[in-house]
């Protein structure tokens, strides 16, 4: 076990960190907690940011981090460290192999892991590998993205709830124009196959229809609803449906020019304005928790795991990394039935 000969005999640790995928805020909010509480809980502990993501961790690219180097990060949006994609590393065998052993000579004892889907999915490979080769690294993980698509994640993603305050903000603007010329807006968000944050931010705002995706949309019906208010409308699209904005602008204005609905429609993607900015304080105090208990379960020499919900203070235990990476179904991505239910109920 990594305790037997690190922690119990004293030897000095040497942790990384890594923020994967698309960036997210609360991101830095997360680098500065472990940084932080293992310098400050264990003064001898030496602390590297992995440059890049994956694409350092490949190319054994990393810089050694103090408290000064995270002073001031917490609200500050996106990451320090950089983050680059790599997908390529979820099915090349040599790469993954090349990434563990990097690990294991360069002494790190953990690895700990902010980041999306892919991440965690590269995590939960990595993990099995080297513990096949009985390598030292153990990995710690937790759910960085906006998306709010991490499977069996009990809680919220860091950075879901400042991309939601984007967004709301980004409604709230489109309202004033909209509502000066009753105009039809359709409003494209991220959030790739899941549409927690369509969903959030519409029903916030009081948007008057959601479309999600896998959903069978009744444009007919759609129309009738925007003829019925005869003022402005938001419609939000989330990113996983299967036509693009221009192609729903383009199904409705017909249905309209067949039953002479005299409407204006508009679009407008919100695209990468959600993602970036300052991070909301609930992901600042998540993404500390988070780090705080995964740097006390790390030095009393806990194995790898993926962490997730807190309540206040109490912590979901943390769960076997596999059970992060797996997506083999899509629960995790559908909106439950008494949101969409309420969302109806709301118009």
């Amino acid at each position: 076990m990594v305790d037997e000969d690190l922690h119990l005999l004293g030897g000095r640790v040497k942790f990384a960190i890594l923020t994967g995928g698309g960036d997210s805020s609360g991101m830095n909010a997360f680098i500065r907690s472990v940084v932080r509480c293992a310098l400050n809980l264990r003064p001898d502990t030496s602390v590297w940011g992995v440059i890049d993501g994956w694409k350092g961790l490949i190319a054994n690219e990393y810089r050694r981090l103090g408290k000064l180097d995270v002073a001031g990060i917490a609200f500050q949006g996106g990451t320090i460290l950089g983050t680059v994609r790599v997908p390529e590393l979820a099915n090349d065998a040599a790469l993954q192999r090349q990434v563990a052993r990097n690990l294991d000579e360069n002494y790190f004892d953990y690895l700990f892991v902010c980041g999306g889907n892919g991440s965690l999915k590269a995590c939960a490979t990595l993990d099995r590998i080297i513990k096949a080769e009985g390598l030292r690294t153990r990995i710690l993980a937790c759910p960085g993205s906006i998306d709010n698509d991490v499977a069996n994640n009990y809680g919220t993603s860091i950075g879901f709830y400042s991309a939601l305050d984007r967004s709301l903000e980004m409604l709230e603007w489109i309202r004033n124009t909209a509502s000066s010329h009753r105009r039809v807006y359709l409003i494209g968000s991220m959030g790739r196959d899941s549409a927690y944050l369509a969903f959030y931010a519409g029903i916030a705002t009081g948007a008057e229809y959601i479309i999600r995706p896998r959903e069978n949309v009744n444009y007919e019906k759609l129309a009738t609803m925007i003829e019925e208010r005869d003022r402005d409308t938001r419609i939000v699209v989330a990113e996983g449906y299967d036509k693009s904005l221009e192609e729903i602008r383009q199904i409705l204005e017909e249905i309209f020019r067949r039953r002479n609905i005299k409407r204006e429609i508009r679009t407008v993607d919100m695209g990468y304005f959600q993602r970036g900015g300052q991070a909301a304080v609930s992901d600042i105090l998540h993404a500390s928790w988070l780090g705080y208990r995964m740097v006390t379960d790390a030095l009393a020499g806990k194995d790898s795991g993926f962490y997730t919900a807190f309540y206040t203070g109490h912590y979901q235990d943390p769960l076997p990394l596999d059970v992060a990476a797996d997506d083999s179904h899509s629960n995790h991505l559908d909106i439950p039935q008494d949101i969409i239910k309420m969302t109806l109920a709301l118009r």
